[in-house]
């Protein structure tokens, strides 16, 4: 870099001397009363040389990664299809590395700078020694269905049945549980829990294929599901996080202005989710890769209302985060809902008067 740097000045000290001599010439050829015209001139012929030589400098890059085409992500989709990180003089590349397992590896070996979601592997990884942290997030309430074979007709008549989830006890595992516990069966005794791959495509076409009896899906793949002719048998709002901003400690010490630079883009992105809605489904289209126009419409339907517009998280949806996790790690009782969490890139936007004025527009 130094190297390069220092044959950069001196072919532009080379092009000077020719620019000065040329100068020169002039000078010597009028009379003393134009000598101040001409070293202006020369100076500034000088400037242009060495303003030409030097290259501007490169947007910041931002690798962020998100788990799957799912609610939670589409806000980021719209906001790099707009161009507002670009605006922002960020270079963002979105980055789908399907399931939060494969994330929060790359999040932690530094391979991605932030991740959208795996928002329960966050507190974990945090409660096994890792140094993550929330800047933000998404959404604070996700809606989930409970879809089944044609032939399941009650929650009771899951009992002895296979259903399907993700790796691990997931989110899908969280709201399954959740589901046969309000309505009468031990979710212990009374079912069996099956791992089907890391997507929810995969659980879905594990139900039609006979592998399981159920499992539970967020918009638009319940909608698929029945269309195919399976049968949405019982539908939850549950209040969660959703698409939750995460990052490292150093990355925030060390970058804060590039991630202020990015949570206000980011807002605006969703700014433009909420109030452009031919729009926004343009970019599902292109993302989903589907132009099922029924089934991102209901994406988006269920979608926009859920927004955080400030990104702010709400406590009784990080409570039911905690909750969650401490079936599996007693030690997620002892956090507060503000452990894990850095507010104050938020708290910094908040008293700029940003988000408010977004909306007056």
């Amino acid at each position: 870099m130094l190297a390069q740097f220092d044959t950069l000045m001196r072919r532009s000290y080379d092009r000077a001397l020719l620019v000065g001599s040329y100068v020169g010439s002039i000078v010597w050829s009028h009379e003393a009363k134009n000598m101040t015209a001409a070293i202006v001139l020369m100076f500034s012929v000088l400037s242009f040389i060495l303003a030409a030589a030097v290259p501007s400098s490169a947007a910041e890059k931002l690798r962020v990664a998100y788990p799957t085409l799912g609610p939670g992500s589409t806000p980021s989709w719209v906001t790099h299809e707009t161009g507002f990180w670009k605006k922002s003089g960020l270079d963002v590349e979105l980055i789908l590395l399907s399931g939060g397992a494969r994330m929060l590896p790359a999040l932690i070996s530094g391979s991605v700078d932030m991740i959208l979601g795996s928002d329960t592997g966050v507190t974990l990884a945090n409660l096994q020694g890792a140094n993550l942290v929330r800047i933000g997030v998404t959404m604070n309430s996700l809606g989930y269905s409970l879809v089944t074979q044609p032939a399941i007709r009650s929650i009771q008549d899951l009992k002895g049945k296979v259903l399907g989830t993700g790796r691990g006890r997931d989110a899908s595992y969280a709201r399954l549980v959740k589901i046969l516990s309000d309505n009468g069966l031990n979710p212990a005794t009374d079912v069996k829990f099956l791992p089907i791959g890391e997507t929810p495509t995969g659980r879905l076409q594990a139900i039609k294929s006979g592998l399981v009896h159920g499992a539970v899906f967020t918009p638009p793949l319940d909608l698929v599901g029945s269309r195919d002719g399976l049968r949405i048998l019982h539908k939850i709002d549950v209040p969660t996080l959703g698409g939750g901003i995460n990052t490292t400690a150093p990355l925030v010490q060390q970058n804060r202005k590039a991630l202020l630079m990015f949570l206000r883009a980011y807002m605006e992105g969703i700014r433009y989710t909420i109030t452009h809605k031919a729009e926004s489904l343009k970019v599902f289209f292109k993302y989903f890769r589907n132009p099922d126009s029924e089934a991102l419409t209901y994406l988006y339907d269920d979608t926009a209302p859920r927004i955080q517009k400030d990104l702010r998280p709400n406590p009784e949806s990080v409570r039911s985060i905690l909750e969650q996790i401490a079936v599996d790690d007693p030690r997620a009782k002892q956090l507060s809902v503000k452990d894990h969490w850095n507010l104050t890139l938020l708290d910094e936007i908040k008293n700029s008067g940003f988000v408010e004025k977004l909306y007056k527009q």
